[in-house]
């Protein structure tokens, strides 16, 4: 019986990051096996591991979320990253100016987050729909431009005038969101990112406007035969995208660190990305190997102290990962009939 596509993906990019994790505590001469152990316990092996891992799949799910919704409606968002970072200071500022009142504020500090998200695609949105440019050049180029922003802002605008280091002025205690157990930085925004996972995979499966979306990115000119407005809604796909990243840099920033400086990202647009592409585009795959990413970011940091394996070599991980399926992929795809 033939291996299912989604399954054999699966299987090579475990098998991938096993070996290739392997690979790399040798060349740094410990035991593969010691690294793989000590990894699996600085990520899953405690209270405190779980919730760090739990705490980076927030930001992860929800730019992998991010990526899966543009990539279905036929937009290449790559400025997952920008949106995030935009999300984030537009957290960072609402949250420092409201008054401290819990739900209220929180509620505010996520609107303005999402609402910094979207607008962040409108340059890039408008050159692909007006003069044609690829948004693959346009977002990354607004990933570079809000990188500065945040810079700037730390330095400038939102710093805080009680620190000496370029940060923005702290939230609210009251307001931030709070370990949901001792002994553990795990908070209910990893809720939240999960159920927006599910939220949109019955969006896509099971809705006239998923249907729709599904569409025009699997066949434009299909779409465009029997009447449904692409523009409008690659624009709303483009949006919602944004959108859903910066929910990502607010909740970073009303979950995690309570404030924004500089830099603030490690890269965590870039990482959801690589997510919902080994997810396929599709949610829940997409969402669960954001965990998975979280997992091997948590776990690195006990590998580098407990076996010597820099933790900064658990970052090529992913990259191999998504070359290695989507060659897999590809090669597949030739030799189908």
């Amino acid at each position: 019986m033939r291996t299912p596509p989604r399954v054999l993906a699966s299987l090579v990019a475990a098998g991938t990051a096993v070996a290739s994790l392997a690979l790399l505590a040798l060349v740094a001469g410990a035991s593969p096996l010691d690294a793989l152990r000590s990894l699996a316990a600085g990520s899953l092996g405690s209270r405190a591991a779980l919730g760090e891992t739990l705490v980076r799949s927030t930001g992860l799910v929800l730019t992998a979320m991010a990526g899966c919704l543009a990539l279905k409606a036929g937009v290449l968002n790559i400025g997952l990253e920008g949106q995030f970072l935009a999300g984030a200071a537009a957290a960072a500022a609402a949250g420092a100016a409201l008054p401290a009142a819990p739900l209220p504020t929180r509620f505010l500090v996520l609107a303005a987050a999402a609402a910094a998200g979207a607008l962040w695609v409108v340059p890039a949105a408008l050159l692909a729909e007006k003069r044609e440019v690829p948004e693959v050049l346009s977002t990354i180029l607004l990933n570079l431009v809000a990188a500065t922003a945040v810079s700037g802002l730390v330095r400038g605008a939102l710093r805080d005038p009680a620190g000496d280091y370029p940060q923005s002025r702290p939230l609210p205690d009251a307001v931030r969101l709070g370990p949901l157990l001792a002994g553990s930085r795990a908070t209910a925004a990893f809720l939240f990112a999960f159920a927006a996972a599910a939220g949109l995979a019955i969006l896509l499966a099971a809705t006239p406007l998923g249907l729709k979306l599904r569409a025009i990115g699997l066949s434009p000119k299909a779409a465009r035969a029997i009447g449904l407005p692409r523009a409008r809604l690659r624009l709303l796909a483009f949006a919602a995208s944004g959108a859903l990243a910066g929910l990502a840099g607010g909740l970073e920033v009303l979950a995690v660190t309570g404030r924004l400086y500089d830099p603030f990202s490690a890269g965590v647009g870039y990482s959801g990305l690589a997510a919902a592409l080994l997810g396929q585009a599709q949610p829940v795959p997409s969402a669960a190997a954001a965990l998975v990413l979280a997992a091997l970011g948590a776990g690195s940091s006990a590998m580098q102290r407990d076996t010597g394996v820099p933790a900064a070599l658990a970052s090529l991980v992913p990259g191999v990962v998504v070359l290695t399926v989507l060659a897999a992929r590809a090669r597949a795809a030739r030799s189908a009939p």
